[in-house]
């Protein structure tokens, strides 16, 4: 029995030792990186793009290492092909819950530096290089700094392009007039998304301002381009002085659209989308005007062969029933 106590100790003893000769061996900064936190599950969601940047919420699952715990504080640099698409610092109040810890955290992109770099993303496939310093207490130790770099499977939502490509009157009076926007959009990001609710104000500074928005959804695809229509109706400010100016030379109206859209992502790991759009251009309304009475003209014409055809056809009818 005694001899037996004497063997156990001794292995015992001669793991403590090497124990202690591994941690004399190695580095304290190598060591101490044994002992962070692992990062996991990175999703994206609350993301808001405006004419410049995108803002969005960042949450990631942080699993404590044998020693460490709660995560109190955190610096962040999220990089894309070397370049820094996102960086910042968040502090976290701690969780009376223990074991996993869901942090949470803001990030803002500027579309000038992350428009391309997506694009290039989706068709190579590059992973974003997190490099994070999380600040923890380990027991004996005290509060320690752990450097985290890890390429990650992450989805950066870029802002999709829109662009004006025809604006159609359809109906024209003295105080409203109705018309269609055609919109293009261009989507550089590696998932679909559908256009849930577009609302838009169009306004011809002294002229007219109208509302509107689809009036269905769209299924806007990857890397891909799709034509969207709004309709709207305006209504004309000064419906006499209006009229009596566009008809004596004042053919070209300037215009100042304002678009808000609501995206719903077909991602698992990027949620709903909320974005803001300005844009202005010109429309040519006399031309537009001709146009307009060009296809009432066609199409009463059309009515009128269809009313002679279908005259015809029960004449035919008639006959045929003698």
């Amino acid at each position: 029995m005694k001899k037996g106590f004497t063997i156990a100790f001794l292995i015992f003893l001669a793991l403590v030792v090497a124990a202690g000769v591994v941690i004399a061996t190695t580095p304290t900064k190598k060591l101490i990186s044994f002992l962070a936190p692992k990062i996991d599950n990175i999703r994206i969601t609350d993301t808001k793009i405006g004419e410049k940047t995108a803002t969005m919420n960042v949450l990631m699952d942080v699993e404590p290492s044998l020693v460490s715990s709660f995560v109190d504080s955190m610096s962040y640099n999220f990089k894309l092909y070397n370049k820094s698409v996102a960086h910042g610092q968040k502090s976290f109040e701690r969780d009376a819950k223990q074991g996993k810890q869901t942090i949470k955290f803001p990030m803002t992109m500027d579309h000038n530096k992350t428009r391309e770099l997506v694009r290039r993303q989706v068709k190579e496939g590059e992973k974003v290089r997190a490099y994070i310093q999380a600040y923890t207490d380990i027991p004996l130790l005290g509060r320690r700094k752990f450097d985290i770099a890890e390429s990650l499977d992450m989805v950066i939502p870029a802002v999709p392009g829109a662009e004006v490509t025809n604006l159609k009157i359809t109906d024209f009076g003295l105080d409203e007039m109705e018309m269609v926007m055609t919109m293009s959009l261009d989507n550089p990001n590696e998932f679909d998304f559908y256009i849930r609710d577009m609302k838009m104000t169009l306004n011809f500074p002294d002229k007219m301002s109208s509302v509107g928005g689809t009036v269905k959804d769209y299924l806007i695809k990857s890397q891909s381009v799709t034509p969207i229509q709004i309709q709207a109706v305006s209504d004309v400010k000064k419906p006499l002085k209006t009229t009596f100016k566009t008809l004596t030379g004042d053919h070209v109206w300037r215009y100042n659209m304002k678009t808000y859209m609501v995206l719903e992502p077909k991602s698992d790991v990027v949620g709903t989308i909320h974005m803001d759009a300005v844009k202005t251009g010109k429309i040519n309304v006399v031309q537009q005007l001709k146009k307009v009475k060009e296809a009432k003209k066609a199409e009463k014409k059309a009515e009128k062969q269809e009313k002679k055809e279908a005259k015809e056809q029960r004449k035919e009818e008639k006959k045929e029933t003698r």
